[in-house]
């Protein structure tokens, strides 16, 4: 117990050590919180199954998009 006590401290530290630097590099890249809510554009996708989804379809509910590429 006592060891994930201090992973969890470290690790606890160690975000609020790199928030002024992360904050820092987002503000250099021109990366800004969006003022005002923006939706995501609809768009459909096949599902292996052969079915179709879309965003609109998953409205009110939690949506992960995992984007890769094999290079």
């Amino acid at each position: 117990m006592k060891r994930f006590a201090v992973v969890i401290f470290f690790l606890v530290i160690f975000l609020f050590w790199n928030s002024p630097m992360v904050k820092a590099q987002f503000s250099e890249a021109g990366v800004e919180q969006f003022k005002v809510a923006v939706d995501a554009p609809d768009f459909t996708l096949k599902e292996l199954g052969g079915g179709k989804v879309s965003l609109r379809e998953l409205r009110g509910k939690i949506v992960v998009l995992n984007f890769f590429a094999t290079w």
